[in-house]
């Protein structure tokens, strides 16, 4: 674990370096960039692939796409104006978009930008369709959160033909994180929930059951992955969900 701890800190590293705009940061402050993104990428290559300047920079422009979708939520669906700073919001995610396709072009990856062009289309599809209130049941609006935010990783998973159980830990574990930062600052996902409960404390609920059954599926696809990439499933998990209380469930 300690050389994979080092992979994905130089990872993030790089990321970070290649995100560095001082105006931008100055005025929107800093990026943050999630490390279980960078664990999702990882897993999708092996050992020797990712000591490969030209592996780093596909992983990297995964990260930044994905960073450049998530700048642009932060801008209010519905403004009277838009602000200076909400200008500079849409700038940044233009930048990082930009960062993209330099990252695909300096390691000579520009096919790549097609491999994920598909899931870019669906992960902002999902998305307006729970900024809109389009989505009319429990089931949908959960599987768009998990098109959100598994999709394009999800992509990467599917070109390097992963296997399936380790693909699908992947999904959950990335739905996790977003149902969990979800609990703590309420944002789209628990919008679109509460148009069918009256209460927050039922959305919660909703969104606590949905997490029991991805530990659920988790615990089931860590027995169908080599034990190396199960080791680093499970510390994520734990990670997750170290802070999360365990629930009683009643059988019968």
């Amino acid at each position: 674990m300690k050389e994979w701890q080092e992979q994905q800190s130089a990872l993030l590293e790089e990321i970070n370096r290649a995100c560095g705009q001082p105006f931008l940061n100055k005025v929107i402050g800093m990026p943050v960039i999630n490390p279980l993104r960078a664990s999702a990428l990882m897993l999708a290559f092996t050992d020797q692939e990712r000591k490969s300047e030209q592996v780093q920079k596909q992983m990297q422009a995964a990260v930044l796409i994905g960073l450049a979708m998530d700048v642009h939520d932060a801008i209010p669906s519905v403004t009277e104006e838009m602000t200076q700073k909400n200008q500079l919001i849409v700038l940044a995610g233009d930048y990082f978009s930009g960062m993209y396709y330099r990252t695909l072009a300096e390691a000579d990856c520009v096919h790549w930008v097609g491999i994920l062009a598909g899931a870019v289309k669906r992960v902002n599809e999902a998305k307006t369709s729970l900024h809109r209130h389009q989505l009319g049941t429990i089931e949908a609006i959960l599987n768009a959160v998990g098109v959100i935010e598994g999709d394009i990783i999800g992509a990467v998973h599917t070109e390097k033909k992963t296997d399936e159980a380790l693909a699908r830990a992947v999904r959950q574990l990335l739905t996790a994180d977003r149902l969990l930062r979800e609990k703590k600052q309420p944002f789209i996902l628990f919008s679109a929930l509460k148009q069918h409960y009256e209460t927050d404390q039922q959305v919660l609920d909703i969104i606590d059951q949905h997490l029991d059954d991805i530990q659920a599926d988790l615990r089931e696809c860590i027995k169908g992955i080599d034990s190396n990439s199960a080791a680093v499933i499970e510390a994520e998990r734990d990670r997750l969900f170290e802070s999360r209380p365990l629930r009683l469930v009643e059988e019968g």
